[in-house]
């Protein structure tokens, strides 16, 4: 998820369906959240399942910064920590980052600040048509968000 006041760029609308989009978005999100193991729920409490029909249509469909006629999907899951072990945001943050730079990406970092003591960091790569994907951890929880392309609403 772009961070306030960061804005990813705009180079012109997607021509994809937004089943495309969906889909594309929805990968982005299994990707990471394979790589980092464990169950990661959706904003409903559910277990993330890609391929679940009922989550499927309960992604937001949300217009994009650029302009009020163009829509993009946003996807945010996120794992919690189970007492009393915690998270290593720094390994699993370094995980990523490798994963993504892998495939060529240019990743974007933020955190941690000095006196933070819960390590909170959030990595971000932004993508073609205003999409991105982040993934931000802490010792207590990690998330995951993407922002699909922008296409023109409907």
């Amino acid at each position: 998820m772009p961070q306030p006041g960061i804005k990813t760029p705009h180079d012109g609308l997607s021509t994809k369906s937004k089943t495309q989009l969906l889909d594309e978005t929805l990968q982005r999100v299994n990707d990471v959240a394979q790589l980092v193991v464990g169950t990661f729920l959706d904003t409903h409490e559910r277990p993330f399942d890609p391929t679940n029909a009922e989550q499927r249509d309960a992604w937001s469909w949300l217009s994009c910064d650029n302009k009020a006629t163009t829509g993009q999907y946003n996807v945010n899951v996120r794992q919690l920590a189970e007492p009393p072990s915690e998270f290593d945001p720094d390994a699993l943050s370094a995980k990523v980052r490798a994963y993504w730079e892998g495939l060529g990406h240019r990743v974007r970092q933020t955190g941690p600040a000095a006196q933070d003591t819960e390590g909170h960091r959030s990595i971000i790569v932004d993508l073609p048509h205003s999409a991105s994907v982040s993934f931000s951890a802490n010792t207590k929880i990690l998330g995951i968000s993407a922002s699909g392309e922008c296409i023109k609403w409907d």
